[in-house]
């Protein structure tokens, strides 16, 4: 199986043990879920069903950030606790997943559940040399690893820019290196609630720290594929690594694999801009096949445009889909799975599956038998859809 690696910059054929083992950054749960994050989880769900199919053991981690600034911030809005925000939005995001017929992650961490083990692994850094104070605050240095960057592979100004849009306070007086980022926040307001005692003193983890840390937990370094967003290769995929060196971990995962941004008005969908399109509300309207054949209708190393009218063309497909699982021999659904199966093998090659759907559908007559119905049903499992 293929897929295009970030770090080595070109497809790899996959090589794999029986047990992989997989991690994606999850959500911030502040607000309902998108169809910009919809789109990335279902990435690795087609990838976990095709590495099912082919017999392996997958262990899918999808952690939960609700330890983070966007949220505390939010609340403080809404005048609730952070981590009532945090329960709910987490608890609507899984059901829209169950929803969209998601197979079951191996584990979701959250991030508030290892506190301790992020402010030992802040501390290892300051011992080892790799993180410095400054004020009740502790940065990582990053001119202390000479590698910083190459992930990525971004020039010096992108890389400030980046940090910049993402959370990073380059600005910030008294750091060694602008892109230097935080490890620990330090709180001395007595009023602030995200507040633990630790190792490192009175404050909470950075965000970067914590998936080093939740991933380090359960699934062990290295594991077999890193993913998430491709807005997340830089900084938080690069400080990740950086991290994972300084507390002695040579290699954090063979693999990596970013999904490209769904945009929507000509943007990326996010919260600031305001557009966003939300899962939760399309399933008022359609059916859970529908959105997932819509949102198949794009590769995830190229993303793109949105367009709503796309749900009713797939809503058409799912009718056909439908007609055809009462009808199907043997032969066909032998080829529907085959041509599934190639192109999911083929860095899961989106296009190639609606071709294959399209055909399907658009075979006028079957042999007079239903004997194929068991390889078609198994071919709908391998792309999560339950017709239904």
């Amino acid at each position: 199986m293929k897929i295009y690696d970030t770090a080595k910059e070109k497809l790899v054929n996959l090589k794999l043990d029986h047990q992989v083992r997989i991690y994606t950054c999850g959500i911030t749960p502040y607000d309902s879920a998108h169809l910009g994050h919809i789109f990335t989880f279902m990435t690795y769900d087609l990838l976990s069903r095709r590495l099912i199919d082919l017999g392996h053991d997958v262990r899918l981690v999808r952690n939960v950030t609700d330890v983070d600034e966007p949220i505390f911030k939010k609340a403080k809005e809404l005048n609730i606790s952070y981590k009532k925000l945090a329960a709910d939005e987490t608890t609507k995001f899984q059901l829209v997943l169950k929803k969209l017929n998601f197979l079951p992650a191996y584990a979701e961490p959250l991030a508030s559940e290892y506190i301790s083990e992020m402010a030992q692994a802040v501390n290892v850094l300051l011992e080892r040399g790799f993180a410095y104070r400054l004020e009740s605050d502790i940065y990582f240095s990053v001119d202390k690893l000479k590698s910083f960057g190459t992930f990525s592979n971004l020039n010096f100004r992108l890389q400030r820019n980046f940090m910049a849009m993402r959370g990073g306070d380059i600005n910030r007086v008294g750091k060694n290196n602008p892109l230097d980022f935080l490890l620990w926040r330090g709180v001395n307001d007595v009023k602030d609630e995200a507040v633990w005692n630790e190792v490192v003193g009175r404050g909470r983890p950075g965000w970067h720290i914590e998936c080093s840390v939740m991933s380090q937990a359960v699934l062990g370094n290295p594991f077999d594929l890193h993913g998430g967003g491709s807005d997340l290769i830089f900084p938080h995929h690069e400080c990740e690594i950086a991290q994972s060196y300084g507390l002695g971990q040579t290699k954090m995962a063979k693999y990596w694999m970013h999904v490209s941004p769904m945009l929507f008005l000509g943007e990326k969908m996010s919260k600031s801009l305001g557009n966003l399109v939300f899962a939760g509300d399309l399933l008022e309207k359609y059916h859970p096949a529908v959105i997932r054949l819509a949102l198949m209708d794009y590769h995830y190393t190229n993303g793109g445009e949105w367009h709503p009218e796309i749900l009713d063309v797939c809503k058409n497909l799912f009718e056909r889909l439908n007609q055809v699982s009462t009808k199907i021999d043997v032969k066909h659904a032998n080829l529907l799975l085959n041509r599934l199966r190639i192109a999911m093998d083929n860095n899961i090659d989106n296009h190639d599956i609606m071709h294959a759907l399209e055909d399907i559908v658009n075979i006028k007559q079957f042999k007079k038998e239903t004997s194929g119905q068991e390889i078609f049903n198994k071919a709908m499992w391998l792309l999560g859809l339950n017709l239904k």
